[in-house]
């Protein structure tokens, strides 16, 4: 009962704020700003960026929402426009790239060199070593193709579904789930390469 009385007022509000109520926007941008903050870092990864792509998301889901038609979740449209427009910004930035090799910490260069053989442990990894793979697993991120960043930290991050990055990216299942596929392949060979 609670969450048709929530479905309710969200839809209330998406109607005020399709008849251009910015009061009414807030709301939505309040209830969802946790949301898009958390996708925008994980496929960003550049803490000074992140509150800029995040207003400007807004600013584009306030100028669309006339288009929005409920028939998908509110939360999957803004999903979509968020991760649209990262992918945007990705692409731009793709050509100014850097090999990030060089700006892994140097315990992450050396667990690199070293090999990561996670099957071989007995003991879960440390409070350090889980962080050497937290900022190794981002460096990996940041020169990850766009769409392969894209869909790995919706699926590996945001813990969506299948089906729920098919709604988001607008893709077919049979399409996420390869890319998801590839996306981890080059990873993997990435990670290979560094070694």
């Amino acid at each position: 009962m609670e969450s048709n009385a929530q479905e309710r007022l969200e839809a209330e509000w998406i109607r005020r704020a399709q008849q251009g109520d910015h009061e009414a926007f807030g709301l939505l941008v309040e209830q969802y700003q946790r949301r898009v903050f958390s996708t925008v870092f994980h496929l960003v990864h550049q803490q000074n960026e992140v509150e800029d792509l995040v207003q400007e998301i807004f600013i584009k889901t306030f100028r669309a929402i006339r288009s929005y038609n409920f028939r998908a979740p509110f939360g999957a449209w803004v999903a979509r426009i968020s991760v649209n427009h990262c992918y945007d910004y990705l692409r731009r930035k793709r050509s100014s790239r850097l090999n990030y090799y060089w700006q892994l910490s140097e315990d992450s260069r050396r667990m690199l060199e070293g090999g990561l053989e996670p099957q071989q442990r007995e003991s879960p990894p440390s409070i350090e070593e889980q962080a050497v793979l937290k900022d190794l697993v981002k460096k990996l991120l940041d020169r990850a193709p766009a769409e392969d960043r894209m869909v790995l930290v919706l699926k590996e991050i945001e813990n969506l579904s299948i089906e729920e990055i098919s709604e988001v990216l607008n893709w077919s299942v049979s399409k996420v789930k390869v890319r998801l596929h590839r996306a981890r392949k080059r990873m993997l060979a990435d990670l290979k390469r560094c070694r």
